[in-house]
């Protein structure tokens, strides 16, 4: 059989053995270094952008917190300027109990509280229709 006639075979198979060790120490030496390099660039890559989102993660708690504490203020002031000056009003029975100080002061309050009930109450908000003015619709 001539296939396996050892004169045809043998250069085939030195040159099979020649191109894959060839081949091997291609890629070894030079693919893989790129290969390695990219993939410890990108690892690198990865811890970065964790470590900054760490960080925005934190300077934006922090700068919430800073928020919190500043309007739970505001609001404990606007709670004692609301209630001591407003709701409890300091009667003076010698004089006429309601003075025209305390009622510009309720009538601010009400107005207040009304244009919140507007601005603030979905049910109010979402029964107004809007349309664009050239479809000239009348609500």
């Amino acid at each position: 059989m001539p296939q396996l006639d050892f004169i045809i075979v043998l250069p085939q198979i030195f040159w099979l053995v020649l191109f894959f060790i060839s081949f091997y120490f291609i890629l070894t030496y030079l693919f893989l270094p790129f290969f390695l390099k990219t993939i410890l660039s990108r690892t690198k890559f990865i811890e970065f952008n964790y470590i900054t989102e760490l960080q925005l993660i934190k300077e934006v708690f922090e700068k919430r917190q800073f928020i919190i504490k500043k309007l739970n203020f505001s609001f404990n002031k606007i709670h004692s300027i609301l209630f001591l000056n407003v709701l409890i009003p300091k009667f003076n029975f010698i004089n006429k109990p309601f003075k025209d100080i305390y009622l510009i002061k309720n009538k601010i309050f009400f107005l207040a509280v009304k244009k919140t009930l507007y601005f603030c109450n979905p049910i109010i908000l979402n029964s107004f229709k809007f349309y664009p003015s050239f479809l000239n619709k009348k609500t």
